[in-house]
């Protein structure tokens, strides 16, 4: 019999408990971790322009970012631009 005749029979697995409680856990710190972004998020926004410009972020970047969807995280946007802009502020004499 050639390799190529032959079939392989996969057992599907079932989750075990240990599993399903990994990916239950996983998915409340998903969970968790949106909610507090959302949190941290809003903080931003209660802050006036000249607080944001300290730690290097525009009014307008914080509305950009808040307009992300839930479980999308805004900050890897954020953290961008803020170091673009304190990149260009190292340039400028």
């Amino acid at each position: 019999m050639r390799t190529t005749e032959r079939t392989t029979r996969i057992a599907i697995a079932r989750p075990t408990a240990a599993g399903r409680t990994n990916i239950l856990w996983a998915m409340l710190v998903s969970v968790y971790r949106a909610i507090r972004n959302r949190v941290v998020l809003n903080r931003l926004q209660d802050l006036d322009d000249h607080q944001l410009l300290d730690i290097g972020l525009t009014r307008s970047e914080v509305r950009q970012a808040a307009t992300s969807t839930f479980f999308e995280d805004p900050f890897p946007q954020l953290r961008t631009s803020a170091r673009n802009r304190s990149r260009r502020m190292e340039r400028t004499p």
